[in-house]
This record gives structure tokens, sequence and C-alpha cells, in this order.
């Protein structure tokens, strides 16, 4: 069902087109990155390579299910990570020059994980934590729409400014089991329980659209939804000191309703929308073959160009994750890389999830020599969408004041990136987007 209201008067198309920013803004989507492992309290300073040897028990369930085996005795992990993205989009055109920072910061990640040997082989373990989330937030820095063009009461050189507002966040609740056929080979399955919160659009004052009907300035609402996905996991010894794996994880898809507004024929209504977390395998290979020091390299595979809307956007992506612990009595010291290929469509499509519109601008719309099909989304990529980040450090420190109680801690800062699309009368964005993690944790055994 719509909820609708009557608007009053009709835009011009080339006006529409001048001011196509809106319709980006409101309709920007963001799947963001997975966090994968990165902020657990161990694999995160080990830069996630934990899908074959793994040091903590949350990092086996929300990983590779099968590497559960190694948690046999009971397990309880609490810890927590604070994630800081720094993003600045900068639009030029016509010799104009307008830089806006996101305010979307400060994002805490819970990490709940507790496992037991329940029969001969075979062990069971629940969890809580977060699997994928991003943000951006331009209220209080708006994003100027076709700056340079001085349209219909345009302000600080920009024909429209906009407070595009977008906070995606997944939160799973994890069930996994796995099983030891052989002291060598260990299989394993998950399933989890997703709760998503999605909001999306603009709020608050804009400037410069006194041409344009319909509700500009708070085209978003706050919704949720829960979804499952399942993961499937195996590991082998092929020698003593070497160990093989492998893992599956299906989609993850939310259905968010009413999300967006739009103006169809004079009439306000919401709009749904499916956002799906992608498939994603993973293979890797861990060694302890020198004393003290383990070192693993695991590879993820992530199939965005199926995802439901992140297909319009995002292209399917690797992630390479180098990760070493060495341990000196009490202590363990740990150190990681991970690279990231390039997730950004250079040409992304017109349209985004099967949406309309946003008031009276309809998406995946063109006008000769003024707007491409997919200018739109070429500043949803560069504003809603930053994630241009692709290399990775990390450093931890972990400490076992007992056989059975330990602290451990991580930090990580991925390296500034930047991106830049270009359109027809819409002008240059570009992003500078860079991250930082910090996080800890504690561990007991019995």
């Amino acid at each position: 069902m719509h909820t609708t209201k009557r608007l009053t008067g009709a835009p011009g198309i080339y006006l529409l087109a001048a001011n196509a920013l809106v319709s980006t803004s409101a309709y920007a989507l963001n799947t963001g990155t997975d966090l994968n492992l990165s902020m657990k309290p161990i694999a995160g300073g080990m830069a996630g390579a934990a899908y074959t040897n793994p040091q903590e028990v949350s990092a086996a369930l929300f990983g590779n299910p099968a590497t559960l085996t190694r948690f046999k005795s009971l397990h309880f992990e609490l810890g927590a990570g604070l994630l800081e993205p720094n993003v600045d989009n900068t639009q030029t055109n016509d010799g104009y020059s307008h830089t806006s920072t996101s305010a979307a910061r400060n994002y805490v990640v819970p990490d709940v994980a507790v496992s037991g040997e329940v029969l001969p082989g075979f062990v069971l373990a629940g969890g809580i934590g977060v699997d994928s989330g991003i943000g951006a937030d331009y209220r209080t820095s708006p994003v100027n729409a076709g700056a340079g063009l001085g349209l219909g009461g345009a302000g600080a050189g920009g024909a429209a400014t906009l407070p595009l507002v977008l906070e995606l966040l997944s939160f799973s609740g994890n069930l996994g089991g796995a099983w030891e056929v052989t002291p060598d080979l260990s299989l394993g399955a998950a399933l989890t329980v997703g709760f998503g919160l999605g909001q999306l659009g603009t709020t608050g004052s804009t400037t410069g659209l006194q041409g344009l009907s319909g509700n500009f300035g708070g085209t978003t609402s706050s919704v949720h939804n829960i979804s499952l996905r399942g993961a499937l996991g195996a590991t082998y010894k092929v020698a003593p000191e070497w160990t093989l794996s492998t893992s599956i994880k299906s989609p993850l898809q939310y259905d968010y309703h009413s999300i967006l507004s739009t103006t169809v024929n004079g009439y306000e209504q919401w709009q749904s929308v499916k956002v799906a977390q992608p498939l994603e395998v993973t293979w890797g290979v861990a060694t302890d073959i020198v004393p003290n020091l383990l070192l693993e390299v695991d590879v993820a595979w992530k199939n965005w160009s199926s995802a439901a809307l992140y297909q319009d956007i995002f292209q399917d992506q690797f992630l390479t994750m180098l990760g070493g612990q060495y341990t000196l009595d009490a202590w363990q010291f740990r150190a990681g890389y991970s690279y990231a290929s390039s997730l950004l469509l250079n040409s992304p499509n017109g349209s985004l999830g099967g949406l309309d519109g946003v008031g009276t601008l309809p998406l995946n719309t063109a006008v000769p020599g003024v707007l491409a099909r997919n200018d739109l989304t070429k500043v949803v990529q560069t504003t809603l969408a930053p994630v241009v980040w692709q290399n990775t450090l990390t450093v931890g420190l972990g400490y076992a004041f007992t056989q059975h109680f330990r602290l451990d801690g991580f930090g990580a800062y991925a390296f500034s990136e930047n991106t830049s699309r270009s359109t027809l009368a819409l002008g240059n964005y570009q992003v500078t987007a860079s991250e930082w993690a910090i996080g800890a944790g504690a561990n007991f055994s019995f």
C-alpha cells in the first residue's frame, strides 16, 4: 500500500535535470562494505585473516563455521570495536568548488559468542555481532547539485543544496555447528538471523529548489526488516603444520518497506526496495611451521554484481587478508594487511534497485546534452556509496592472565583513497575517504 498526498505544480524537464542531484541524493543507497572479521578483538589485529585457523570463537562462528572444532571446551568471548569513517566530497563545475564532509562517524560494533562440545567431536556455538554497516550524513554540510549553474534562486554558487542522510546497519544472530569427521577434516554450518536498519534520502532545509514541487526536504523514513542467510565450511590439515580452508555464505536480503518518497502524477507515495548483502566465497591457508609463529592468508570473493540494488553501483570484489601472530610466553603480538579490489563500477547503471524516482524527478532519465541516464548514480557513488579505500594495515596485542582468561586488542587504519565521476550539467564529484578502527575483548575458556 502507498500513502498518497496531492501535490500542486509541475516543473519543466530541463529544470528538473539541472537539479538532478535531488533525485540522486534521495535515492542514494549504499551497501558499504561487509565487516567480515575485521572488527573481532583478535582477528582484527590480523586484518581479518581468521577463516582457516581462528584464535577466538567469534571469528570461527561468523567466519568459517568448520573451524569451531578448535573450540571444544567452553569458550566465551565479549568484545566491542569503534569504527570511524572519514569522507569528504568535493563538487566542481564551471569554476565553482565546494567540499561537503559527512558527519556519520562513531560506530560501535559489539561482539559476543559462546561455544562448547555437546557430543564427541561435535561443537555448537551462538553469538551476536554486526556483519555490515555504513552511513553518510550531510545535514550540516549539504551537497551542491549542479554547482555553478546559478539556476532558480541558487545559493552559494550551486543550483541546489541538499541535506543528504544514509544509514544502513545489519545485526546478526548466529547459530553454528561443526563436526570433526577425522583429526584432519572438519565440516561446519551456520544460520544467520539478520536484523537490518535502513534510512536514506534528505532531511532538513534545502535551497535552490523553487522550481521543483514535491517534498525534497524530508524524503526519508527509518525502517527495519529481518532476513536469513546460511553458511557452509570445511577445513583440512594437509600436514601437521599446514591447514587449508573453504567456505560459502548465501546472500542476506532485506526488504525495506516505505523507505523513500516520490511523486507520481501529482501524488506523493512511499517506495520499497530490496537490499542484499552478497554471496561470499572464501578460501585460505594457515601454517605454524615456525615455532610460536602463526601465519595465515585468506581470500574472499563477493558477488556484488548479483546482489539486489548493489549491482547497479558495485562490481564483484576480491578481498585478500594476510595476518600473523607471534607468541612470547603469555603475550601475543599480531599484525596484518588486507587489500580490497576496486568496488565502484566505472560506468554504473541508470537504475537503482527498481526505484522509480524521488519527488517529481524520475530515475534513469536522460535529457540530451544535460543529463545522461547514469549521471544520478554516479553522484550516488561519490556521496552516499564512497567505499574507495583498498589498503589496510592492522596491529594487535594479547595477554593471557591465566589459562582460562585473556584480554586482546587491535587497531586498524584504511589508507585514504579518492575517486571521481563526471556528469554532463551536474559537474564533477570527487570523494576522498579513509577509516580507522580500534577494539578490545575478553576471552574465557573452561
